[in-house]
């Protein structure tokens, strides 16, 4: 049987690496701010190319525009979070997790707008593309940074604007982009350049 000191002692250890381990995942959330920052400023990006291949009565190249985006940012994204890994040494159940999610959602988002493109109704596209990317934010807020909760409620609130007034789609999405990925992902630099 263990004796009380003993049972104290793993237990203090046991803390410790709870306390270790939400560090370096916050340490995590703070590196992988690059890839939020890609994904935002190529998906603003994608909304321009759509808003202006749209008005040039080039649909099929809205398509194309977002599968390259797609390719590019899983590209980079990938190439980021291996350099994250490997700087950090994170390779924590959580870290794997989020990244998972992730992976998960674009292949969820890249088959939608497949299926949306190949059956040619596009109504809740934007809205469903909201709802998965509200899902992503849920679980890293659980797993990184708990004020990503404020960003999966943005999504889904939006989700549910965009399906109710579509005409706002672009209004919506440019603001959801901001607030939830390039805005945070500046403040977060910008803090780590003052804490150097």
């Amino acid at each position: 049987m263990i004796d009380r000191k003993e049972a104290e002692k793993s237990l203090e250890e046991i803390k410790r690496h709870l306390r270790e381990t939400e560090e370096e995942l916050r340490k995590m959330g703070k590196c992988a701010v690059d890839i939020h920052l890609l994904w935002g400023i190529l998906a603003l990006v994608g909304l321009i190319l759509t808003n202006f291949f749209y008005d040039q009565a080039l649909y099929n190249f809205i398509w194309i525009s977002w599968a390259c985006i797609i390719c590019v940012c899983s590209f980079f994204g990938y190439r980021i979070a291996r350099k994250i890994a490997m700087m950090t040494g994170i390779t924590s159940f959580a870290a794997k997790l989020t990244c998972m999610v992730w992976v998960g959602i674009t292949i969820s988002i890249a088959l939608a707008m497949f299926i949306s493109w190949a059956t040619e109704y596009t109504h809740f596209l934007e809205s469903v593309i909201a709802l998965f990317v509200g899902v992503g934010f849920f679980v890293e807020a659980f797993v990184t940074w708990r004020e990503f909760i404020a960003a999966a409620i943005l999504c889904w609130l939006g989700a549910i604007i965009v399906g109710l007034f579509p005409q706002l789609v672009n209004l919506v999405f440019s603001f959801l982009i901001f607030i939830t990925m390039i805005l945070p992902a500046i403040i977060v630099k910008i803090g780590s350049i003052r804490e150097k």
